[in-house]
């Protein structure tokens, strides 16, 4: 209810209460409540003007003010057991000398967990993965994951097709410039499973069964590797879920070389739909991981085939035959 509420925010705004209650089939009371859950999870910010005005805010900046709380919590805790290490050390030390006590079991965070070491994280999203009964969503932008954990992990998701698992992946139209990634792709998609590629995305995670989020926002420092992140915290499990809802809305299907009827290879149409979103020749260069030149080159021979002598003419006909 809470992301049908959420949805109908964005799609129809200034609704007032009595019709917002009659399209969600709910009395006020229970609408008014919907609301205070939505500001409780930063998704919904209420102004006070001429009357009070109900705002959406966006997945992603929510998701990333929480993930900061959570990480303040985590740092808060972690000073705390630095100042009390001297009391740690001296209750460690009576306990040394009664045998009878026995030690207490490490203490869990259950609201998330950092993994730091990468052996650990990589079990860790191995076993939730393998464990999902309903759906896996994930998100796999470029970043600096070596290939072969990348392709270990979307692996993993392989084997929960056969137990009917519906597993969504997003990928950026910058794997046509990775064959392996591409292949990989293609080979997921084609055992069931529905992916979708986008100009730009997000940090990588995965959500499982909609209860559980990882994600690698990435490393403390220049020489750190990325760390991973565990929850289960409704609120950021939430926000996520939201934002993959709208990433996934945005998507596109995988292109394929010729069966588009554009004749485009997949790394040609990425390039267009990559320049269409608004992206400049450099930026387009560096998110495909190649030079600018190639890219200039790509549009040269695509005008040149459409017949167009000038890009606002080829964006037309690109547009118009489907392309984008």
């Amino acid at each position: 209810m809470l992301a049908t509420a959420y949805n109908l925010l964005i799609d129809q705004p200034g609704l007032d209460l009595a019709s917002f209650a009659d399209r969600l089939a709910q009395d006020e009371a229970t609408v008014r409540a919907i609301f205070d859950r939505l500001c409780d999870l930063s998704l919904l910010h209420r102004i006070q003007s001429h009357g009070q005005q109900l705002v959406p805010v966006s997945p992603i900046a929510a998701m990333q003010r929480l993930i900061a709380r959570e990480r303040t919590v985590l740092q808060d805790r972690q000073r705390f057991l630095e100042q009390s290490a001297g009391t740690f050390a001296h209750i460690a030390a009576r306990c040394q000398e009664s045998p009878a006590l026995a030690p207490a079991p490490p203490a869990v965070d259950p609201l998330a967990e950092e993994l730091c070491d990468a052996s650990v994280g990589w079990r860790r999203v191995r076993d939730l993965t393998l464990s999902a009964s309903k759906s896996v969503r994930s998100i796999y932008p470029t970043d600096d994951s070596p290939p072969a954990v990348r392709a270990a992990t979307l692996a993993l998701q392989l084997p929960l097709l056969s137990r009917g698992v519906r597993v969504q992946v997003m990928f950026m139209d910058s794997v046509a410039f990775d064959p392996k990634s591409m292949a990989f792709a293609e080979e997921i998609e084609a055992a069931g499973a529905e992916v979708r590629l986008a100009p730009q995305l997000p940090l990588p995670m995965i959500i499982i069964d909609g209860r559980t989020v990882l994600l690698r926002p990435g490393p403390h420092s220049d020489n750190d590797d990325p760390a991973t992140i565990v929850s289960s915290q409704e609120a950021i499990v939430f926000a996520l879920h939201a934002m993959f809802d709208a990433l996934w809305r945005q998507g596109h299907p995988m292109p394929s070389p010729c069966g588009d009827g554009s004749g485009c290879s997949p790394t040609e149409i990425a390039v267009v739909r990559m320049l269409a979103s608004g992206a400049k020749d450099d930026a387009v260069a560096r998110q495909l991981g190649t030079s600018v030149r190639t890219i200039r080159r790509i549009v040269g021979y695509l005008m040149e085939r459409s017949g167009t002598d000038s890009r606002f003419a080829f964006g037309v006909y690109a547009a118009a035959h489907g392309w984008i």
